[in-house]
């Protein structure tokens, strides 16, 4: 798009019908034409915006897959957070990710980056994830396998309730017995290594602070095309599609009201 060129030769070898050949080039163009840059695997775009709701937001469009976005959201949002001492908001997807923010806070990007190039994201994630309820829920399930919860015993049915709280409470015991138990260290794997993608989201930061992989800054009014998606997730009280399908629509107004 930036060279001019058109992008149906590229679009036509999808495997979709004319119609959403259409729809999926309308929907490239405008982001184009809104934002002025596509996001790609060499290319992050870090969009500064506001939602509906008036909150600030930090969209990540990065095409890593949900695995890498969830590690690198994590990251960036625990580095932010204890920067701007407050608590950030996160929402993940396939194709990026994104932080909410109260409206008061004031940032630098390249702060940020600089910040988060110089830490041992490994650590760092696993040092956050213990506190979190993700640690207790995964937990829960590793000791599950392992037979130090029952689900059932003497043929009754033991309830979810009743295990998390076992759960929780083993968790601790095995804890004092030592550090690295190997069911606590079998849950960090599961959410470091399955959950997550550790070992790739540190190759995407190493490709950012070489320059192999760059990121493009920019600012918007209202959130562009790519990150509606992101900005639904983030709004708690939109539950049927019918809210799903207005908001969206507020939000597709919107960007036609700036580019017409």
């Amino acid at each position: 798009l930036s060279k001019k060129k058109s992008i149906d030769g590229f679009v036509s070898r999808l495997p979709a019908d004319k119609r959403a050949e259409k729809v999926i080039k309308d929907y490239f163009i405008m982001q184009y034409k809104y934002a002025g840059v596509i996001p790609n695997d060499k290319r992050v775009v870090v969009e500064k915006t506001w939602d509906l709701k008036g909150r600030r937001l930090l969209v990540f469009h990065s095409l890593f897959g949900r695995r890498v976005n969830d590690a690198l959201s994590r990251v960036f949002a625990i580095v932010l957070g204890k920067k701007l001492h407050s608590d950030v908001g996160v929402t993940v997807n396939d194709n990026g990710f994104s932080l909410i923010l109260s409206k008061d806070k004031r940032f630098d990007v390249d702060e940020l980056f600089n910040e988060v190039f110089s830490v041992d994201i490994g650590t760092l994630l696993r040092d956050n994830i213990r506190r979190t309820e993700l640690m207790k829920r995964r937990f829960r399930h590793c000791a599950a396998r392992s037979f130090l919860i029952l689900r059932n015993y003497k043929g009754h049915k033991i309830s979810v309730r009743k295990q998390q709280v076992g759960a929780e409470r083993l968790i601790r015991v095995c804890e004092e017995i030592d550090p690295s138990f190997p069911i606590i260290e079998e849950t960090y794997r599961e959410i470091l290594e399955d959950l997550m993608d550790v070992e790739k989201a540190e190759k995407v930061l190493k490709g950012l602070k070489e320059g192999k992989i760059v990121y493009d800054m920019i600012e918007t009014g209202s959130p562009s095309p790519f990150a509606h998606g992101l900005v639904l997730l983030g709004e708690a009280d939109v539950v049927l599609m019918r809210e799903r399908r207005e908001r969206l629509m507020e939000l597709h107004e919107r960007i036609m009201r700036e580019i017409t």
